[in-house]
């Protein structure tokens, strides 16, 4: 995404979703070449709006590709937001026109390096006469108030490695994310400040298929970035309630989301039923292919649905060309967004 406007006395917001390409239950270096597709359909917008992964270690030896993202532009209002990624939703949709869009946290057989999340980006409102870094701090400990909540709502990954380990599967084991410490522009944890952007960056969040989910994690993320209050929190109670929410609604669980539900409205509802939950029950009934192709027709359409999208393996040669179509070009850009990203010297605000 790209850096907050600093004329806006509002805070700003922007979305980045990855998301698994699967060619016969498998992903694909072929994606490139569809990547490639959307990059070139609107260089301007996608050269910064769109990402590949990639696996690690012995697994990249049979299977090289990992999830893929795209990213929404910055904007004011959850609204605006939410229909910004089910804008970004369709255009992946129509350059995947064969493979299954399925956005899980993970998938059988994921290891620490083959995962998928949702990054939501919250901007300082400025220009409202605030010191910028204590309302950044501000807005940091409120979010990390609601993050366990928000977190469990999200949870997609009942699948992680050789079996089942919990809804939120990739949150425990993903090499991205972690307990909170004392340095919030240390990048992998589950809630940051960007060096690049100087947004507030919320990691943790598992991919959520359902577009009313969706919407509702958003409307209450916006909520909280415009409470005028602080809310009280500390790293020690996020993390205690990271490891509970790796097990479910705990009782400490429910009484934050209970919490939460009075100050922004967001239903507890999501917290007790998750879609891990439903991706697990219809895997165990109809299998892992069936769920596939619904998880696929719910990100295309918004509904549980098998649309019966064609995912068979991609040609051979739509790996090598991919890679010249769509990485090759970009690689200055990845270098320097990584450099910008790791960097100390680089924690200045709104660098792109």
């Amino acid at each position: 995404m790209s850096a907050p406007s600093s004329q806006s006395a509002r805070p700003s917001f922007g979305l980045e979703e990855e998301v698994f390409v699967l060619h016969g239950g498998r992903t694909s270096l072929g994606s490139l070449w569809n990547m490639g597709g959307l990059l070139w359909q609107d260089p301007k917008r996608n050269w910064a709006a769109t990402a590949t992964n990639f696996r690690r270690g012995k697994a990249a030896r049979r299977e090289v590709m990992s999830s893929v993202e795209v990213s929404t532009p910055v904007e004011l209002s959850a609204a605006t937001l939410f229909t910004a990624a089910l804008s970004r939703r369709t255009a992946l949709s129509r350059v995947f026109a064969s493979g299954q869009l399925v956005a899980l946290g993970a998938l059988p057989g994921s290891d620490r390096y083959h995962t998928a999340g949702l990054h939501i980006h919250v901007g300082v409102p400025a220009g409202s006469g605030s010191d910028p870094s204590s309302e950044r701090a501000r807005l940091y400990g409120n979010l990390a108030y609601v993050l366990p909540v928000l977190a469990l709502a999200s949870a997609s990954s009942p699948y992680f490695g050789a079996g089942g380990t919990g809804a939120l599967s990739r949150v425990g084991a993903s090499f991205a994310l972690g307990e909170l410490g004392p340095d919030s522009r240390e990048r992998f944890q589950d809630l940051i400040v960007t060096r690049r952007l100087g947004t507030v960056e919320l990691r943790v969040l598992d991919p959520v298929p359902d577009p009313e989910r969706l919407w509702a994690i958003l409307q209450a993320v916006e909520r909280v970035a415009r409470l005028p209050d602080t809310l009280p929190w500390s790293r020690e109670d996020y993390n205690t309630l990271r490891t509970q929410m790796l097990m479910g609604l705990t009782p400490a669980l429910r009484a934050r989301a209970e919490v939460v539900e009075a100050l922004t409205g967001f239903d507890l509802h999501w917290t007790e039923h998750t879609e891990a939950e439903r991706v697990l029950t219809h895997t165990e009934t109809h299998g892992w292919e069936s769920t596939c192709a619904h998880l696929d027709g719910l990100y295309r359409s918004g509904v549980w649905q098998d649309l019966g999208t064609p995912h068979a393996p991609p040609p051979a040669w739509h790996g090598p060309a991919g890679f010249a179509r769509y990485y090759l070009p970009k690689l200055p850009y990845i270098a320097r967004k990584a450099y910008l990203e790791n960097h100390p010297s680089t924690d200045e605000p709104g660098r792109r």
